[in-house]
């Protein structure tokens, strides 16, 4: 079962654009007192991760003035990563995450991510991208917010796929819960989308897996991925459904586990490979993060992870 035919005209010059939250994550082991500060936020891992597959890609993002701002800064030159960030006067945005073999607790200290705005630079890389990635952050919270509802619109125009991590928190929303009600008007626009459980009871209520992708398919999400942890992932398109389990044989963290299975599902998709090989590539590259402490971890290059497949 192939995915979506991408455009692959000579207009097309960049593989993935993903935008959104950059930010640090400092992981808490209450085990043993220590902390880690590690550059993070969900498209930038992705987008690091893309980058030692080897698959081109591009990052917009926004931090602040201060200590932080100069580790992401120092980690964007170190790895070789395409990034264009708005700097403010403000602080970088961090989270606060216990390390944890599960989903882990965020403590939000949100601050500068949020200041993406739409620039002729940005309109022409969506527009020039086969892939086109966000996630709940930049929806939640102006003027991020009307950036990505407008760079959805021209991508729909342009032929450029759209993938959605829909990682909703209550925390990151207003009290009138706009970010709530925009990722539930938008998913009707979306050509991909990755909600964990977790995810789903946020944005739906407590339900069983089969009824989160009756709600997805209903609200026009094309390919629909549920992750399931330990269990592996359950996967609908076109109303064939997929169940893969979990490949992973040692955890150490979970964090940016997803962001990882994200980063294989895209190169098997840019490569034009079967729902079933992209869904494989995403649960190889997920397992690998899993084994180290962080979103910051070691991937090969694509056609090496491509043979731990057969493909």
């Amino acid at each position: 079962m192939k995915l979506f035919q991408l455009n692959t005209s000579t207009l097309k010059y960049n593989d993935v654009i993903s935008i959104g939250e950059i930010l640090i994550d400092v992981i808490d082991n209450k085990q043993n007192g220590t902390q880690k500060k590690l550059v993070a936020g969900s498209p930038y891992n992705i987008c690091r991760n893309l980058t030692m597959l080897g698959i081109k890609n591009k990052f917009y993002g926004s931090i602040g003035n201060d200590k932080y701002s100069d580790l992401i800064k120092n980690d964007i030159k170190q790895r070789k990563i395409d990034v264009v960030l708005n700097e403010t006067s403000g602080k970088t945005s961090s989270v606060l995450i216990n390390q944890t073999y599960d989903s882990p607790v965020p403590t939000f200290h949100r601050e500068s991510d949020n200041e993406i705005h739409l620039t002729s630079e940005l309109i022409n890389d969506v527009a020039g991208s086969k892939i086109l990635h966000f996630t709940f952050w930049p929806l939640s919270k102006n003027p991020s917010r009307d950036t990505i509802v407008s760079l959805v619109v021209r991508a729909k125009a342009n032929n450029t796929l759209i993938g959605l991590d829909p990682n909703y928190h209550q925390d990151l929303d207003n009290l009138d819960k706009d970010g709530l009600n925009t990722i539930k008007e938008i998913i009707d626009k979306v050509d991909i989308i990755k909600p964990s459980i977790d995810d789903s009871q946020r944005l739906f209520g407590k339900k069983t897996v089969d009824q989160y992708l009756e709600i997805y398919e209903q609200l026009g999400a094309k390919l629909i991925i549920m992750t399931l942890g330990k269990n592996g992932l359950v996967a609908k398109f076109k109303n064939q459904v997929i169940r893969m389990p979990s490949v992973a044989t040692e955890i150490v963290d979970s964090t940016g586990a997803g962001d990882a299975f994200w980063s294989g599902l895209y190169a098997g998709i840019i490569n034009n490979l079967s729902i079933e090989k992209s869904l494989k590539l995403g649960l190889h590259c997920s397992a690998l993060c899993l084994k180290s402490i962080g979103s910051t971890f070691e991937l090969p290059q694509y056609e090496s992870l491509l043979e731990k497949i057969g493909g």
